[in-house]
């Protein structure tokens, strides 16, 4: 009988050797691929290496003079509004005119029944012719008594009435006549006429109405619409803003303050004829903060009516030396707003700017550019501060 051998059980360390074997291959061809990946650098990644600077527009800045046009919101108003007012109290006996027309000055609007003004008027002049006669009679008495005075005919006394008799004739005479001024004057005011040329309102009492003079005999008005006045106001900021700026010389107000008005309508559209001002109020309103000022402008054939909204348009103020830029360059970050300036190694670099008012599509600055310098205008969106770029420029404003 033959001896068999008996192979002994493989153990756990002996079955994973052949395992670890072939891992470590696959981590060396793994690790092979990779270095040769690394050194076969993309035609694209090299490039990336060595950029050419970012081309951007911008400006350079200049100073000059900039028009400064003030604009503010204004309602229209007749040069003179006149109140037409019942002078006499009695009925209203007719209306002579079509309200909300043009009027001339003298025509008549309203008509009071005349009848009692006129029987007035009568017994005033009665009154006059009685005490016309007292005064010739006792004209009469004191010229016959004279000579007998100087007789010594008469007494003293006879003399001394006769002449007082006369002189309370001629007074009484003389308040006889002004009782017939009187009576003509309020027979003429039921004759009410336009006090001047312009457009009549509606009419506030109608006819067969008892009208008394005051505050109750208001009848319409009429208001001159040539020239027009136009109402506006500035306020308080504005006005202070405006002088510390003319302080500083960073704004010049035309010589003696001689603005030259233009009218806007909402439709857009330009009043033909330019105005100027012709007042304004030395003093604050304190419930509003705001000062009051008019201006005066043409209104040929009475085009333009009371009560319009228009922007008013103030011409004539200039900043000398102005700083412009577009207003698509400025920025708004979280410490207010900025502009990125090329400096002359073509880094870009963030300036934070203080702006003023519009002109046109372009901002001015205040503070925090100098004549000269290059600004950002269209590309700032891509780039960073100190990032190279190659500027494309213009002059600002031209």
């Amino acid at each position: 009988m033959r001896n068999v051998p008996i192979s002994k059980p493989s153990t756990p360390a002996a079955a994973a050797k052949p395992c670890m074997r072939l891992l470590m291959s696959a981590l060396a061809l793994l690790l092979c691929l990779t270095a040769i990946a690394c050194r076969k650098t993309s035609p694209q990644q090299g490039a990336g290496m060595s950029m050419p600077p970012l081309e951007v527009s911008a400006v350079k800045v200049v100073p000059r003079d900039l028009p400064l046009v003030l604009d503010y919101l204004g309602q229209t108003e007749g040069s003179r509004v006149i109140e037409v007012r019942a002078r006499v109290e009695g009925v209203l006996q007719k209306m002579d005119f079509v309200e909300g027309k043009q009027v001339r000055a003298g025509e008549p609007l309203f008509k009071i029944d005349p009848k009692p003004f006129e029987t007035a008027l009568e017994n005033a002049r009665a009154q006059y012719a009685q005490e016309e006669a007292r005064l010739e009679n006792a004209r009469r008495n004191l010229a016959r008594l004279k000579p007998l005075a100087e007789q010594n005919a008469v007494s003293q006394k006879d003399l001394d009435d006769a002449l007082a008799a006369e002189t309370t004739a001629a007074a009484a005479l003389r308040s006889a006549r002004a009782k017939i001024t009187d009576a003509e004057i309020n027979l003429g005011y039921t004759a009410i006429r336009a006090p001047i040329s312009g457009i009549v309102s509606r009419a506030l009492k109608n006819e067969g109405s008892l009208v008394t003079p005051g505050p109750e005999g208001l009848l319409t008005t009429v208001s001159q619409l040539e020239p027009m006045y136009v109402n506006f106001s500035i306020s308080e900021g504005e006005m202070i803003r405006y002088w510390d700026e003319a302080k500083k010389g960073t704004l010049r107000f035309p010589p003696g303050g001689n603005f030259e008005v233009e009218l806007k309508f909402s439709d857009g559209s330009s009043w033909p004829l330019k105005g100027r001002i012709n007042f304004s109020s030395p003093f604050y309103n304190k419930e509003t903060g705001t000062m009051s000022a008019r201006a005066v402008v043409g209104n040929r054939d009475n085009k333009m009516l009371p009560g319009l909204y228009v922007r008013v348009l103030l011409k004539g103020a200039v900043r000398p030396g102005a700083l412009l830029v577009p207003q698509r360059a400025v920025m708004q970050g979280q410490k207010g707003k900025f502009v990125f300036v090329v400096a002359a190694d073509g880094k870009a670099e963030m300036r934070n700017v203080e702006v003023g008012d519009w002109s046109g599509d372009s901002w001015t600055v205040a503070s925090g550019l100098k004549p000269g310098e290059v600004v950002v205008v269209d590309g700032a969106m891509k780039i960073q501060n100190g990032m190279q770029v190659k500027a494309v420029v213009a002059t600002a404003g031209k």
